[in-house]
């Protein structure tokens, strides 16, 4: 069979790093555990740091009472800058005020103006007066009146519109005498009143003119006192000063108010992020993803740190052997399940697995050829299963079989095969039984058996007495059998168990993700020491086995490991 010489010792980063995440997904338990630990951690300091928190912002935050009202302040600088703007309008108009009086002529009239002035508010005088009777009795009488007055009687529109008034006047009283449409009335009523506004609002423009000629012919006045008062500056200036300093006042109070404002404003933000005010569900989620991630991160420092078997490829890689075999679970068949012997067998015992038939395809020897064979692993369960599994293809194929345990701390073979632990190898070693006598019989399906001799539950022997006790009846062995498979424990076999045998063969079992690369290399390279050939590697890649311990086989009343008649039969027998 080719080794490993196809497969690259250097891999890419991504895929090592890759392996050592699958790696450390394999480890539940221990991410759990530092999951869970962290998470409680998370979650006190969470719940208890924002109490510290919120007394420390308690003492921070500023109370209820210490925020100052700036509105009144801010409304109370408004008005006085509005006041002030108003009184420096006043002072501006005092002192124009001020200065035209102090140009202001003193001069009188000579009496042709005065004659004029006295003639022209006669003509106002009357002029008015008709105006106001048009105002009082709009009729066209009153138009009539104001139109032949002698300020407007030699103007031409006046003329044209009472010739109008007069021909609609006698129009009226034709339609009065013949007793006419109401509706003609009414229209020759409002036409005549039109045409009166019109007269009415050309004696208002003369009115006006005259009053011009009156106002451009009145002499420059004297200023009165109250003009004089009015014209005060001293006042003003006062009152406008009074004014700035009670602005600078409110300004500098709306200062200080503001600074106060944003001093308390940084208060109580910082008071705020010392809070942390979070949600208890927000709390609970950040404490979980915490752990989680602390978890998983544990988990994968410790894989990268010592790393594990990733898959079939890095351990040949890492080993120099070729692995065999990768044992993964599989669904339950159904034709298993249909005879009481297949339902009765042991539950990891399934000779039909394709991964166990690729393990006895590459060890098995031509027909009529000895096969001896140790299996080994750093975990007994894992190979005691692999090599009952293969004593069970072995005896499909008519092989005499048996299967030797040498470990009597956790008897492998004894709970994956379901037989009595006890009596065993150190009942040999001991000189109280022979071979014959501690060889058991374990039914694999309803006409398939292969013999078994337990490793006992006393004190396991050490590697030496095993090895010779092997060398020595490994002839005998070869006679009655053509399958001897022997399991040992990793110590065992790298203390030189597989070289006491007459072939030296060994299968190293070992799990993916849990077995570390550098156990590996260092086992396979400590089997070639001791003496052995290691075949190959069978990875497990399933949950572990869960086999029954020394104490509940020996508590299994259908197994009695030692009755009376036992103890009877081989009390005081030696070798």
């Amino acid at each position: 069979m080719p080794l490993t010489a196809e497969y690259r010792l250097l891999v890419p980063r991504a895929t090592w790093m890759t392996a050592r995440a699958r790696n450390a997904m394999h480890r539940p338990i221990f991410i759990g555990a530092v999951s869970v630990s962290a998470f409680v951690g998370a979650l006190c300091t969470l719940v208890l740091m924002p109490q510290q928190a919120q007394k420390k912002a308690q003492a921070i935050a500023p109370k209820p009472g210490e925020r100052p009202d700036t509105m009144p302040l801010a409304l109370r600088v408004a008005q006085l800058q509005a006041q002030l703007a108003a009184a420096d309008t006043a002072l501006s108009d005092a002192r124009r005020k001020v200065a035209v009086l102090a140009e202001a002529p003193i001069d009188t009239l000579n009496p042709t103006l005065t004659l004029r002035r006295d003639s022209l508010a006669g003509r106002i005088s009357e002029l008015e007066r008709l105006l106001a009777r048009t105002e009082t009795a709009p009729l066209a009488g009153s138009y009539r009146a104001l139109g032949e007055s002698r300020e407007l009687a030699s103007d031409a529109r006046v003329k044209a519109l009472l010739d109008s008034l007069t021909d609609i006047e006698r129009e009226r009283e034709a339609i009065g005498t013949s007793g006419g449409a109401d509706a003609v009335s009414v229209a020759l009523t409002s036409r005549a009143t039109e045409i009166g506004r019109a007269i009415q609002g050309i004696g208002a423009q003369r009115r006006d003119a005259l009053r011009a000629e009156v106002t451009a012919l009145a002499p420059p006045q004297r200023p009165s006192p109250v003009e004089v008062a009015e014209a005060d500056t001293l006042r003003r200036l006062a009152a406008r000063d009074s004014l700035r300093a009670s602005l600078a006042v409110a300004t500098a109070d709306l200062g200080r108010a503001r600074r106060l404002l944003l001093e308390l404003d940084r208060r109580a933000d910082r008071a705020r992020e010392i809070a942390m005010n979070a949600p208890p569900y927000a709390l609970l989620a950040a404490a979980m993803v915490f752990g989680i991630v602390l978890g998983f991160g544990f988990a994968l420092v410790k894989e990268i740190r010592r790393p594990r078997i990733a898959d079939a490829h890095e351990a040949e890689r890492v080993a120099g052997v070729r692995v065999i075999s990768v044992i993964r679970p599989r669904p339950a068949s159904p034709e298993r399940g249909r005879r009481l012997a297949d339902r009765m067998a042991p539950p990891h015992i399934d000779p039909g697995n394709d991964a166990h038939q690729l393990v006895w395809l590459f060890v098995a020897p031509p027909a009529s050829s000895l096969l001896m064979l140790t299996v080994t692993g750093e975990d007994s369960a894992v190979a005691a299963i692999v090599a009952a599994n293969l004593g069970a293809i072995a005896a499909d194929e008519a092989r005499n079989v048996i299967l030797i345990d040498t470990d009597a701390r956790s008897c492998p073979v004894a709970s994956a095969l379901r037989v009595n632990a006890e009596p065993g190898i150190h009942d040999i070693l001991d000189g109280r039984l022979r071979w014959p006598e501690t060889t058991q019989h374990a039914t694999i399906g309803r006409d398939r058996v292969v013999d078994v001799v337990a490793s006992g539950t006393a004190k396991s022997p050490g590697v030496p007495a095993i090895s010779s006790l092997l060398r020595a009846e490994a002839p005998r062995l070869a006679r009655h059998y053509d399958t001897v498979i022997v399991v040992a424990t990793k110590d065992q076999t790298l203390g030189g168990l597989p070289g006491a045998l007459p072939m030296h063969d060994v299968i190293y079992c070992a799990r993916i993700g849990h077995t570390k690369l550098a156990d590996l290399k260092k086992s396979i390279a400590g089997i070639r020491q001791a003496g052995g050939t290691p075949l190959g590697i069978v990875l497990w890649d399933d949950v572990p086995p869960a086999l029954l311990t020394p104490a509940e086989l020996a508590a299994d009343p259908r197994r009695p490991h030692r009755t009376a008649e036992m103890e009877a039969f081989v009390g005081g027998r030696t070798r």
